[in-house]
């Protein structure tokens, strides 16, 4: 009895301490954790795949670069039903209105002058998963 008594209250506690982030807080670091699980679970593939270069991206540039990470998520070749299945979720989390909306807003004169929407360079698959997991620590940081 005592040890449900325990487990309970653990429960409780770890509810109690989540209720102070945000949801945008929350699907990010589900988000982050899941492409850890990917970026883990890879092998040495050398496909390559769009994916923007995220260590000069404008912070007027987030959503597009997120559109595209999204958008080539599934590209990035995986092995196994399980890491395929996070694959998919990953892709879809990435266009929740949930972070697009966190994201910084910015008028269509200073997105044009970011030049968000260049054509992005191919790197390896490894590549574009550091890139997006790089790209969701940016985001995450100006949130919290």
């Amino acid at each position: 009895m005592k040890a449900s008594v325990c487990v309970l209250f653990a429960v409780a506690c770890w509810v109690v301490s989540q209720a102070d982030e945000s949801p945008m807080i929350l699907t990010l670091n589900k988000v982050m954790n899941d492409l850890e699980k990917i970026r883990k679970g890879m092998g040495k593939s050398t496909s390559l795949i769009n994916s923007p270069n995220t260590s000069d991206l404008k912070d007027c540039c987030f959503a597009s670069a997120l559109k595209s990470f999204g958008q080539n998520m599934t590209r990035v070749p995986l092995t196994g039903a399980k890491l395929v299945n996070i694959q998919k979720k990953i892709s879809r989390e990435l266009s929740k209105t949930i972070i697009l909306n966190g994201l910084p807003s910015c008028k269509a004169e200073e997105t044009q002058k970011a030049q968000c929407e260049s054509s992005y360079s191919e790197v390896t698959s490894q590549t574009f998963v550091q890139n997006l997991l790089t790209l969701l620590q940016r985001i995450y940081a100006r949130q919290a």
